[in-house]
């Protein structure tokens, strides 16, 4: 008898994006690393927190049965923080940066309940938690104004704000009553946030965003916060 085998049907149209992102960053990334020493890098380490209502499907094969479970869940995401940013045109009171704030944690789920059906009956589960690993990859492009926005300002300006957009490739997994669910996806950002702290040792800054399809056709949107030390 084969054991059995439990899939999700997945769309792989993201990873064909995910490849043109990872293309981009790793340029971005090497531009930063050979122009270093020309370019003011700014460096940020921090934490981040995420959180989204996820609602779908997902599908269980067995050699004798198949089970759907349409579910939904609260994903909330922790992680630490590390990005680098390199401004691309500045002046004397603000800047365009372009950086890759990344983050690198655990996710959990909670507020778990499906309806699912062996194709006789339906069950409803409620009650299912997880906790796997989880990551994010954005490249955005920031408007910074005032404290730390461009190199003239360092002794000027005690506080600032950036407001930017971009795309971010995020992962996790989700625990299903019918087994593990890859979550992943290539989203449109937006973010915004405020920098203080006059000296080097008080720098940070506290940023928030949101990311997912920003029509109205009940996609998830997740929403996040983080709390950075300007390096």
């Amino acid at each position: 008898m084969l054991a059995p085998l439990s899939h999700i049907v997945t769309n792989f149209y993201p990873m064909r994006k995910l490849c043109v992102f990872l293309s981009c960053a790793g340029f971005f990334l090497a531009g930063t690393v050979l122009y270093a020493q020309s370019v003011r890098v700014d460096q940020v380490f921090g934490l981040g927190i995420t959180s989204a209502n996820i609602s779908g499907k997902a599908r269980s094969i067995t050699d004798s049965s198949v089970t759907e479970a349409e579910y939904s869940v609260k994903l909330r995401q922790f992680g630490i923080v590390y990005g680098a940013r390199v401004n691309i045109l500045a002046w004397s009171f603000g800047s365009v940066s372009i950086g890759s704030p990344i983050m690198l944690g655990f996710s959990t789920t909670s507020n778990y309940r499906s309806v699912d059906f062996n194709g006789t009956k339906r069950d409803t589960i409620v009650g299912l938690r997880g906790t796997r690993l989880a990551f994010e990859l954005p490249l955005l492009a920031d408007l910074n104004i005032g404290l730390y926005s461009a190199a003239e300002d360092l002794r000027k300006k005690k506080f600032g704000i950036y407001v930017g957009a971009g795309y971010v490739y995020s992962y996790t997994k989700l625990r299903t009553s019918v087994g593990n669910v890859i979550f992943d996806g290539f989203d449109p950002c937006v973010r915004a946030g405020i920098r203080m702290g006059e000296s080097w040792e008080r720098r940070f800054s506290i940023g928030f965003s949101m990311r997912g399809n920003f029509s109205n056709n009940g996609s998830p949107r997740t929403y996040g916060i983080q709390l950075l030390k300007e390096l």
